[in-house]
């Protein structure tokens, strides 16, 4: 091994700072992406108080039970968010944009029947159910559903790339921060890191590739 070190230093000299250049360029944009994004906390309120009156909150499709069978926290603190957005006559109606890809899966009819069972109408609430992904929820809300503003219901990373894509496809969007799962700092923080990257391929969809929703109708 040290005579082939010797033989090749030169080269693998120049592979590590290849490497190390790929690595630092890499992480640089991952930085940048996520700085766009960050931008995007300007239109995002943590204080119910300073949440503008909206006609209509988009609230971001979530699993009810965790896979561990559990209740989802993440739903929990969704549903708490809306229901104070309502309660508090911020908004009036609720467009729920969630994934229903299988039978046996139905994140907006499970969130229905929550807002209902705290005192929402019925009549309140639209459904879309081909919200496979932000993406998809920010672009069905306009072009599907008709709207062109709203404020957004999820947690804070979340919501501020939520923001990000709407904004980039001409939609007056506000977001209400939902609270996360405290007592569980391990996993917010697994989140915050997949949101980290989440907004690479966000930045990428809207500014790159021009990515369309699965389903346009």
């Amino acid at each position: 091994m040290r005579n082939f070190i010797k033989k090749h230093r030169k080269i693998l000299y120049k592979l590590l700072v290849a490497a190390v250049i790929f690595a630092v360029a890499v992480w640089g944009f991952v930085v940048y992406c996520n700085y766009r994004i960050d931008c995007s906390r300007q239109y995002c309120y943590a204080d119910l108080n300073q949440v503008p009156e909206t006609e209509t909150a988009l609230f971001l499709g979530v699993a009810k039970i965790n896979k561990f069978g559990n209740p989802n926290l993440y739903f929990v603190g969704r549903i708490e968010a809306a229901v104070k957005l309502f309660q508090a006559g911020k908004i009036k109606h609720f467009l729920i944009s969630g994934d229903n890809s299988r039978r046996d899966y139905d994140e907006p009819t499970d969130i229905k029947n929550v807002l209902v069972e705290r005192g929402v109408p019925v009549e309140a609430i639209t459904l879309d159910y081909a919200g496979f992904s932000t993406l998809d929820s920010m672009v069905r809300a306009k072009n599907v559903f008709g709207k062109n503003e709203f404020i957004i219901i999820t947690q804070k990373g979340h919501a501020e790339r939520a923001v990000y894509i709407a904004r980039k496809h001409g939609i007056k969007a506000t977001a209400f921060y939902a609270a996360e799962p405290a007592a569980y700092p391990a996993l917010v923080a697994k989140n915050r890191f997949r949101e980290k990257l989440a907004r690479v391929k966000a930045w990428l969809d809207v500014n790159i590739f021009h990515t369309k929703p699965k389903f346009k109708k």
